[in-house]
C-alpha cells in the first residue's frame, strides 16, 4: 500500500495574523477544503458501492421538448464538456446515466464523481491522487447499473464500425495463446486489486476508530528525474523479459509502480510519463523495424496492402482490466502507442506457465489508456507521417524523382500546368495595408475526363488564405501563392518533396489543418450518433413499457392475483363478522352478570348522582340522529368519566358491543392515565389493558390495552398517529375529544381531520358511521357548533360546592405580608425586570421589555409604581397593602408571599389538601425547595410535599390522588396539568399564581419555546372550581381583582394563532392531507397566509420539505418528533453521529435557557469561571484542544456534565454548592435533565436507539435513564467525546443562523455588506448574509480576537443600538458542506457557495464528493423510514467516514 499522507490542516497563526485585516479588502478564495488523497479515493469508492448509482439525475429538463430540442441540448452539453478538456468516452457514459436530465453542471458532478483524480481535466482535479485505480477511463470508480448493458453493447458495436486497426510487420500472433494469457492475467489483476482494496477498508475503519496510523511522505521530485528513472526501469523490465529472467522482472515491475505513485502525487497523469518513453524508445529504435500505430480507415488506402497486414483490435469492456497483447515474441514492436502504460509484450510460445506470469509485477497498478485526444494526436501524426513517407513518391512518376533538384514553386507550378494542357499561372499584385507584396495567381484549366469522372475547366484564381507575415519579396510572395496552388489544385500529389524549403513546410501545414478538421468533423459525426442513440434508447424503453401485447397477460395476472384476494378477504370477513357477533352476545351476558353484582349497584349509585346523567338519553338519542355533538358540563359534572361509558353500555346492552370502539383524547398523558383507571375502577374491572378490562389507555412509550379494549383514552398525537396509518378509521365508531377548550395547535388540528371525516362520509351510503362528540367544562359552544355545520349543543350542570375567592389586595390584608423593598417581586430604582429582560438603553427600554414581556403589559412609566396599580381601588385597604401594591412586580412570583401563605393556611384553616397552580416545572421546584427547608415540613410531613407535571413517572403522579393520614397536610404543587380531567378528591384550597406556561414562537430565537403569561379568565374559573369538589372551599389568587376583571383576556388564545406552524404543516404533509395552505384554511380559526408561508419556508430552510412541499426522508422523522424542526434535527443527526449525550444537552439548553446567571458587577468573575470550566475540561481530555473553546455550547454541555457528575457521587447538596460557585442555575440544570430524559425518550419512540424496558430501571427511572443516555459505551455515544463532532451536528441543528466574517463569504456579499458602513474598520466583522452582527459580550467568544474558521453558529440576534449574536459556536467548512444550505459548485473556479453567500475553495471533485455525501446521508433516512427499529446506524460506512473527515479537519496542525 502506498504511504498514508497527513490531511493539511488551516494554520491557525495565519488565520490569526490576517484577522486583524480591514475587511475591505479584496476577499481571498474562501477556506481551503483539503483531504488526502488516500482518503479521499476511499470515500469516493465507498460512496459508490453503498448502494446509491450516483447522484440523481435532476427532473428531467427536457420532457416537453422536441426530439430535435432535446437532441440540440444534449449536443451543447457535449460540446461543453468536450471544450472542458473531458474525453469522448468520458463524456458519453455521464450522459447515458443522466439521460434525460442531463445538464452541463449535472453531467460535471457525474464525472467529478466517478473518474479518479488522474483522469480529470486538471482544474476539475484534487491533483493528489495516489495512483490510477483501474483500468480504462472510467471503469474502475463507475459503479454498474442494471440497464447498461443494452446500451453497452450498441456503444461497442458503434466503436467497430469504425474499427481501430494496427499494423503488423510479417508474422501474425496466435491468438488462442493470447487469449488464454490475457484471460488469466486478467483475473490475478483482479484478484489482486480486490484484496489491495480490502486492506484500505480495513485501514481506513481503523483510522475511523482512532487507531489509524500515517507516514510521512519525503518532497516531491521533479518530473524529469522521474521520467529519467522510468525510462531506466522500462528498459530494464524489458531486457529482463527478452531474458526471461522473472526476478528481474519481478524488481523493474516494483519500482516502475513506485514511480507511477509519485508522478501521479505530483498531479501529472500516467499518460505523459508513457509517453515521455515511448518517444525516447521510438527514438532509440529508429533505425530497426518500423513502428505499428493505431490509425483510422481514411489512411488504409494510402498503406501498401503487400507491405503490412491489417487487423482490427477490439474495443476495450468499461471496468475491466485486460492485459492486452500487442505482437509477438519473436517480431514483437519496439515501442507500440497502442498498448497502455504498463503493458509489456507477451510471450505466444508454447510455454503458458510463462505466459501466465509474465508481465505481473509491471501491472499491480492497473494501466490507464491514452485518452481519445491523445490518440487524435497519434492519429493526426500518423497522417503526417504517412505523408511524409517516401512510398508516396511513385505518385511523381514521371515528374519528379528523388535524387533530381528541388524546384521553386513558380516552376513546378508551370511545369504540372503545361503537363495537364492548361494555360500558364498568370501572377497578378494586389495592395494591402501593410503589406509591400502580395499576390493572387490565375490559371486557366481545361475540361478533363468523361462520364462522371469528368471535371469542368475554367478561370481559376487562388490567394493566400491569411498573411501572417511579410513577403520578403517579390518572388518569394509568387512562391507562396505558387506553393498554396499546388496545394489547392493538386492536392492528391505529394507537391512537398519536389519544391524547396520553406515552401514545402508550408504546403505539409496546409494539409496538417485539412487534416485536423477532418479528424474533427469524425468526432462530430460520432457526437451527433451517440445522441441520436441516447434518444432512441430512451424511446425503445418507453415503447417497451408501454407495450400492450405485453401488458395483456400482466393485467390479466393480476386480475386473477386480485380476484383470489377478493375471495380470501371474503372470507376473512365472514369470519370476523362471525367471532365479533359472538363476542356482543358474551359482551351482554358479562354485563347483564355485572349489574347483579352489589360492588356495582353501589358504584352506579353514585354514578348516577353526577349531574351528567340527568342529559344521558339526550346524549344516546342525538348520537343516532347525529353525527357530531358538543357537551359542555361545568367541572364535577363527571362528563370525562360518564360520556364514554354511556355510550359503551348503551352499545353493549343493544348487542353491539363487538363493533364498539371509542377513543377518548385527553390534552395530556397524565390524564389519559388516570382517567382511564378511574373508568376501569367505576366498571368494577381490571386495572385497564388486562383481559378482563374493556378500558385501556395509550400515550407516548405506555400502553395499556389489548384485544378485549372497546373504551380506550389516549393523548391527541397518538390518534394523529393512528390516522396516519388509517385514514378511514373504519374499525372506530365514536372519538371523543376532550377538554377542547384549550385550543392546542394538534387539538384544532384535529378537528380538521374530523370535519373532513365527516363531511366525507356523509356522502358515503354505508351502515356504519363516525361519530364524534367534543366535550369541555368552558367552551364556546356556538363556535365549535357553526364550525360542523350547527351541529347539537348539550349542557350539563356543575356540581360543586361553593367557593370563596381572595385576591392578592385581600391577601395581603388577611396575612398583613409586608413586601420588602429588596423583594425579588418588588420593583427596585435598578429595574429587576429590566435585569431580567437584558441591558436595553432609556431611549429603547419600554418598548424592548413590552415586547419581551409575552402578556398584557402596558407601557412601563418611569419610576418605580406598579404600572397597572389603580389606587381608587384600594382606598379601603391599610398603607400597607397599598404600599406593597404599588411597588408590586405583578410579572415576578413572590415565593416568600407563598411560603407564608401556605403556612397560614396550615394554621388557620380545617384540613384537606392545597393545591398550588405555578407556570413550570423550575418554579415548581423552587418553590418545594423552600418549603423542605422550613421547619414546619420537616420528618413525614415531608413526604407529602408532592409535585404534578407532565415530566414525573406515573408511579409518583398517583401518589397524589392518596389521602395523608389525619395530622398532615397535603400540599400538592402542580403546573396547569390539574386544571382539568384530573380530579383530586380531597383539595379543599386552592392558591392560583395566575401564570403558566404557553408555547410562543421566539423571533429572535427562530424557535418555539414554553414562555411565562398570564392565564385567561376561563382559567381562573377552572383553577378554582378544583377548590370545591368535596365541601366548600378558598381560592387564594395571587393576582389583584383588577387584573382578573380588566387584564385578562376571556379565553386562551389558540395556540394556532400564536405558534409557529412548521409542526403541524409536518403533520399535514405526513398524513397525505394534502397542500397546506388550502388545509389549514380549513381550521376553527384559520392562520394568517403569512404564518403558514413562514412556516413553508423554514421547513424548506431545513430540508423537511423539498419541490413542491413533496416530504422528505428527513422531514418524515421530523414530523414524528413533538419538538422543534431544528431540534429534532439536531436530535436526529445526534443519534445517527453517535454523539446523542451531548446534543441532548445542548438541545435542552436551546429549547429552555442558558445555565449561567449574572449577578450585579459580576461579569468578570462570570466570564474567568467560564473559561476554567473549558480548561479544566481540556487537561483532563485529549480529545479537546484550545479551538474547542471558541463554543458557548460546548461549554453549557461541559457544565452539565461536571454537574452531573456531582449530583450522582456527593448527592445534591454538594451539586447545589457547586452551582453557587460556578454561578450557574440549579432548577435549570434539573430542568435540563428532565428534558434530555424527555428528548432521549422520543428518540426511542421512533425506533432510532434502544433503550432499556421499564422493569430493568429500579427506584428513581428519570436520573437511570439519564445515566443510560450518558453511558459511553453506547452505540448512539460513539463520537461523544469528539467536540468536532458534536459541532458539527449543533451546526446541522442551528443552521441557517449562521454568521461569517470576510474571508468566507462571496466577493459580490463582502461588496454589498461593506456599502452599509463606509467607514473602515480595525478588526474583523461578522455578517450574517444582510448586516453586519456582533458577538454578544455574554458569548465566550467575544474574547477571542483570532478564529479557527471563519463561521459560526449561533440561537439567537438581539438588537440594541448593535445586532448582537448570544450564544455562538465556531463551525468548520466541512460541517457546513454536510449540513448547511444548498450547495452550488463552480466546477471551473474550483469554488463553492452555500446559499450564494458563503464561499469555501475546493477543487471540483472534492466540492462533488461532499455534494454526494448529502445525498447518501438522505438515503440513509430514507432506509430508517423503510425500518425504523434499524439499530447500528452509527456503524454504517457513510456515517464513519463522514465522522472521520470531521475529526482529521479538527486535528491541530503540527509544525
Amino acid at each position: 500500500m502506498a504511504p498514508k499522507k497527513k490531511p493539511q490542516k488551516q494554520s491557525n497563526k495565519a488565520a490569526a495574523s490576517s484577522s486583524s485585516k480591514s475587511n475591505h479588502q479584496k476577499p481571498s478564495s474562501g477556506p481551503k477544503l483539503q483531504i488526502s488523497a488516500e482518503n479521499e479515493d476511499r470515500l469516493r469508492r465507498l460512496l459508490l458501492n453503498s448502494g446509491r448509482t450516483g447522484p440523481p439525475a435532476p427532473a428531467p429538463l427536457h420532457s416537453a421538448l422536441s426530439k430535435n430540442q432535446k437532441a440540440k441540448k444534449l449536443n451543447n452539453v457535449y460540446e461543453k464538456l468536450s471544450c472542458e478538456g473531458f474525453v469522448d468516452d468520458q463524456i458519453e457514459l455521464a450522459l447515458y446515466s443522466l439521460r434525460d436530465g442531463a445538464t452541463f453542471e449535472a453531467a460535471l458532478d457525474w464525472l467529478c464523481l466517478n473518474l479518479p483524480s488522474h483522469e480529470l481535466p486538471v482544474k476539475f482535479s484534487t491533483g493528489a491522487s495516489r495512483f490510477p485505480t483501474g483500468g480504462g477511463s472510467v471503469g474502475v470508480i463507475l459503479t454498474s447499473r442494471e440497464d447498461w448493458n443494452e446500451f453497452s453493447d450498441s456503444l461497442v458495436q458503434y466503436k467497430q464500425e469504425e474499427p481501430e486497426v494496427f499494423v503488423q510487420v510479417k508474422g501474425k500472433q496466435d491468438e488462442d495463446t493470447l487469449s488464454s494469457g490475457q484471460s488469466s492475467q486478467a483475473d490475478w489483476i483482479r484478484e489482486y486489486m480486490r484484496r489491495q482494496e480490502e486492506e484500505e477498508l480495513d485501514s481506513w475503519e481503523d483510522e475511523v476508530d482512532g487507531v489509524g496510523s500515517s507516514k510521512e511522505v519525503s518532497g516531491p521530485r521533479p518530473f524529469d528525474v522521474v521520467a529519467k528513472e522510468y525510462y531506466s526501469a522500462r528498459s530494464d523490465a524489458i531486457k529482463a523479459k527478452e531474458k526471461r529472467d522473472k526476478k528481474g522482472q519481478e524488481q523493474a515491475g516494483l519500482a516502475i509502480r513506485k514511480l507511477k505513485q509519485e508522478i501521479s502525487a505530483l498531479g501529472i497523469s500516467e499518460a505523459t510519463l508513457e509517453s515521455e518513453f515511448q518517444r525516447e524508445h521510438a527514438f532509440e529504435n529508429a533505425t530497426e523495424e518500423e513502428l505499428t500505430y493505431p490509425m483510422p480507415d481514411s489512411v488504409h488506402e494510402a498503406v501498401s496492402a503487400n507491405a503490412v497486414s491489417v487487423e482490427p483490435l477490439d474495443e476495450p469492456d468499461f471496468g475491466a482490466n485486460p492485459v492486452e497483447s500487442c505482437g509477438s515474441e519473436e517480431n514483437k514492436p519496439k515501442a507500440l502507442p497502442t498498448c497502455t502504460m504498463g503493458q509489456e509484450l507477451v510471450a505466444s510460445d508454447d510455454n503458458s506457465e510463462d505466459l501466465e506470469l509474465d508481465g505481473i509485477f509491471l501491472e499491480d497498478v492497473p494501466p490507464s489508456e491514452a485518452s481519445p485526444h491523445e490518440l487524435l494526436e497519434l492519429q493526426k501524426n500518423e497522417m503526417m507521417r504517412e505523408l511524409r513517407s517516401e512510398k508516396n513518391l511513385g505518385k511523381l512518376e514521371g515528374i519528379w524523382k528523388k535524387g533530381e533538384a528541388q524546384k521553386t514553386p513558380k516552376a513546378f507550378l508551370h511545369q504540372l500546368c503545361q503537363r495537364s494542357g492548361w494555360g500558364a499561372p498568370k501572377f497578378n499584385k494586389i495592395t494591402a495595408e501593410g503589406r509591400n507584396f502580395s499576390y493572387t495567381v490565375s490559371i486557366l484549366r481545361k475540361a478533363s475526363g468523361r462520364g462522371k469522372s469528368r471535371q469542368a475547366g475554367g478561370l481559376v484564381t487562388l490567394q493566400l488564405p491569411h498573411q501572417d507575415e511579410d513577403s520578403e519579396s517579390i518572388e518569394d510572395a509568387q512562391n507562396r501563392v505558387a506553393a498554396f496552388s499546388l496545394h489547392k489544385i493538386f492536392s492528391d500529389l505529394p507537391v512537398h518533396f519536389a519544391i524547396t524549403e520553406p515552401y514545402a513546410s508550408l504546403v505539409l501545414s496546409w494539409k496538417q489543418e485539412e487534416l485536423l478538421s477532418t479528424v474533427q468533423s469524425t468526432e462530430e459525426d460520432r457526437r451527433a450518433n451517440f445522441v441520436d442513440r441516447l434518444l432512441e434508447a430512451d424511446n425503445f424503453s418507453l415503447n417497451v413499457s408501454s407495450s400492450i401485447d405485453d401488458a395483456i397477460p400482466m393485467v390479466n395476472t393480476y386480475l386473477e392475483e386480485k380476484d383470489d384476494q377478493g375471495a380470501v378477504k371474503s372470507n376473512h370477513r365472514a369470519k370476523r363478522n362471525s367471532s365479533i357477533e359472538a363476542e356482543c352476545i358474551s359482551l351482554q351476558q358479562k354485563h347483564e352478570n355485572k349489574k347483579k353484582m352489589l360492588k356495582y349497584k353501589d358504584m352506579l349509585k353514585n354514578r348516577t348522582a353526577l349531574p351528567i346523567t340527568e342529559v344521558k338519553n339526550d346524549i344516546l338519542q342525538y348520537l343516532k340522529e347525529k353525527d357530531v355533538l358538543v357537551v359542555c358540563g361545568e367541572t364535577g359534572s363527571g362528563k370525562t368519566t360518564q360520556v364514554p361509558q354511556f355510550i359503551l353500555d348503551d352499545m353493549i346492552d343493544s348487542g353491539h358491543g363487538g363493533y364498539c370502539y371509542i377513543i377518548c383524547t385527553q390534552p395530556r398523558r397524565i390524564a389519559a392515565i388516570s382517567v382511564a383507571q378511574r373508568v376501569a375502577d367505576e366498571r368494577c374491572e381490571s386495572s385497564p389493558g388486562l383481559d378482563d378490562s374493556l378500558v385501556g389507555y395509550q400515550v407516548r412509550l405506555e400502553s395499556a390495552r389489548s384485544d378485549k379494549t372497546r373504551l380506550l383514552f389516549c393523548t391527541t398525537g397518538i390518534l394523529l398517529r393512528k390516522l396516519a396509518g388509517d385514514k378511514t378509521l373504519d374499525d372506530v365508531t365514536h372519538i371523543i375529544v376532550d377538554e377542547v377548550h384549550e385550543r392546542s395547535l394538534l387539538g384544532d388540528f384535529l378537528l380538521i381531520i374530523l370535519k373532513s371525516l365527516i363531511e366525507k362520509q356523509s356522502g358515503d351510503n354505508t351502515s356504519r358511521r363516525l361519530k364524534v362528540i367534543l366535550m369541555s367544562a368552558t367552551v364556546d359552544a356556538d363556535l365549535f357548533s357553526k364550525y360542523f355545520a350547527h351541529c347539537p349543543v348539550i349542557t350539563a350542570e356543575g356540581r360543586t360546592h361553593p367557593v370563596t375567592t381572595h385576591f392578592l389586595e385581600e391577601i395581603y390584608e388577611r396575612t398583613r405580608y409586608l413586601l420588602a423593598p429588596d423583594s425579588p417581586a418588588a420593583l427596585r430604582s435598578d429595574s429587576s425586570i429590566r435585569d431580567k429582560l437584558g441591558s436595553v438603553n432609556d431611549r429603547r427600554g419600554q418598548k424592548n421589555l413590552v415586547l419581551a414581556g409575552w402578556g398584557d403589559d402596558y407601557l412601563l412609566s418611569e419610576d418605580c409604581l406598579n404600572p397597572f396599580y389603580v389606587s381608587s381601588n384600594y382606598t379601603s385597604y391599610s398603607d400597607q397593602t397599598q404600599q406593597n401594591l404599588k411597588r408590586l412586580n405583578e410579572d415576578a412570583i413572590d415565593y416568600e408571599l407563598l411560603e407564608e401563605l401556605i403556612c397560614h393556611i396550615d394554621d388557620t384553616c380545617k384540613e384537606g389538601a392545597i393545591l398550588v397552580f405555578l407556570p413550570g416545572v423550575s418554579e415548581i421546584h423552587m418553590l418545594l425547595d423552600r418549603l423542605a427547608a422550613s421547619y414546619r415540613f420537616r420528618g413525614p410531613a415531608a413526604d407529602w410535599l408532592l409535585p404534578l407535571h407532565s415530566s414525573i413517572a406515573s408511579t409518583e403522579q398517583k401518589k397524589v390522588f392518596l389521602r395523608p393520614p389525619e395530622d398532615l397536610r397535603k400540599v400538592i404543587v402542580a403546573t396547569n396539568i390539574a386544571e382539568t380531567s384530573i380530579t383530586i378528591d380531597d383539595v379543599v384550597y386552592v392558591i392560583d399564581s395566575g401564570k403558566h406556561k404557553e408555547n410562543r414562537y421566539n423571533p429572535q430565537k427562530k424557535l418555539s419555546s414554553m414562555v411565562e403569561d398570564w392565564i385567561s379568565q376561563a382559567n381562573a374559573r377552572q383553577r378554582t372550581g378544583r377548590a370545591g369538589r368535596v365541601k366548600p372551599g378558598i381560592c387564594f389568587s395571587l393576582y389583584t381583582r383588577h387584573r382578573f376583571e380588566k387584564l385578562m383576556r376571556p379565553y386562551q388564545v389558540p395556540e394556532m394563532l400564536r405558534m409557529p406552524l412548521v409542526e403541524l404543516c409536518l403533520q399535514i404533509k405526513l398524513l397525505g392531507l394534502g397542500h397546506i395552505k388550502p388545509f389549514l384554511s380549513k381550521a376553527l380559526e384559520p392562520p394568517s397566509e403569512g404564518a403558514i408561508t413562514s412556516a413553508i419556508s423554514l421547513l424548506h430552510e431545513v430540508g423537511a420539505v423539498e419541490g413542491d412541499e413533496e416530504l422528505t426522508p428527513l422531514g418524515h422523522h421530523l414530523a414524528k418528533l413533538p419538538v422543534d424542526v431544528l431540534i429534532g434535527k439536531m436530535l436526529l443527526y445526534g443519534g445517527i453521529f453517535g454523539c446523542l449525550s451531548p446534543i441532548l444537552s445542548i438541545a435542552a439548553f436551546l429549547s429552555y435557557k442558558t445555565p449561567f446567571v449574572y449577578p450585579k458587577d459580576e461579569k468578570q468573575n462570570v466570564d474567568r469561571v467560564k473559561l476554567a470550566l473549558l480548561s479544566d475540561k481540556l487537561e483532563k481530555s485529549s480529545d479537546l484542544n484550545n479551538n474547542d473553546k471558541q463554543s458557548d455550547h460546548l461549554l453549557m454541555m461541559v457544565a452539565y456534565e461536571k454537574w452531573v457528575k456531582i449530583l450522582q457521587e456527593r448527592g445534591m447538596k454538594a451539586a447545589q454548592r457547586f452551582c453557587e460557585s460556578k454561578f450557574l442555575s440549579s432548577s435549570v440544570m434539573r430542568m435540563i435533565r428532565d428534558m434530555r430524559v424527555q428528548f432521549g425518550t422520543l428518540l426511542a419512540d421512533i425506533g432510532l436507539i434502544n433503550i432499556p424496558k421499564t422493569g430493568e430501571f429500579s427506584g428513581r427511572k428519570k436520573e437511570n435513564l439519564d445515566v443510560w443516555f450518558s453511558d459511553q459505551t453506547q452505540p448512539f455515544n460513539m463520537y461523544s467525546q469528539q467536540p468536532e463532532v458534536v459541532k458539527a451536528i449543533l451546526c446541522a441543528g442551528l443552521y441557517p443562523n449562521i454568521a461569517a466574517n470576510d474571508k468566507g463569504i462571496t466577493e459580490a456579499a463582502v461588496n454589498s455588506l461593506t456599502k452599509q458602513g463606509n467607514q473602515t474598520k480595525s478588526y474583523s466583522a461578522w455578517y450574517d448574509g444582510r448586516r453586519e452582527v456582533h458577538i454578544h459580550p455574554s458569548s465566550i467568544n467575544s474574547n477571542f480576537k483570532a478564529f479557527q474558521y471563519p463561521f459560526l453558529v449561533f440561537l439567537e440576534k438581539v438588537e440594541t443600538h448593535k445586532v448582537y449574536l448570544r450564544d455562538t459556536t465556531v463551525v468548520s467548512p466541512f460541517s457546513i458542506l454536510l449540513f448547511g444550505g444548498s450547495i452550488n459548485v463552480h466546477h471551473q473556479s474550483g469554488t463553492v457557495t452555500i446559499d450564494g453567500w458563503l464561499k469555501l475553495a475546493a477543487p471540483a471533485q472534492t466540492a462533488v464528493l461532499f455534494k454526494e455525501l448529502r445525498l447518501t446521508l438522505h438515503s440513509i433516512f430514507k432506509d430508517l423510514i423503510r425500518k425504523p427499529q434499524k439499530s447500528g446506524i452509527v456503524h454504517n460506512e457513510v456515517v464513519k467516514s463522514m465522522v472521520h473527515l470531521l475529526i482529521e479537519e479538527g486535528k491541530p496542525q503540527h509544525t
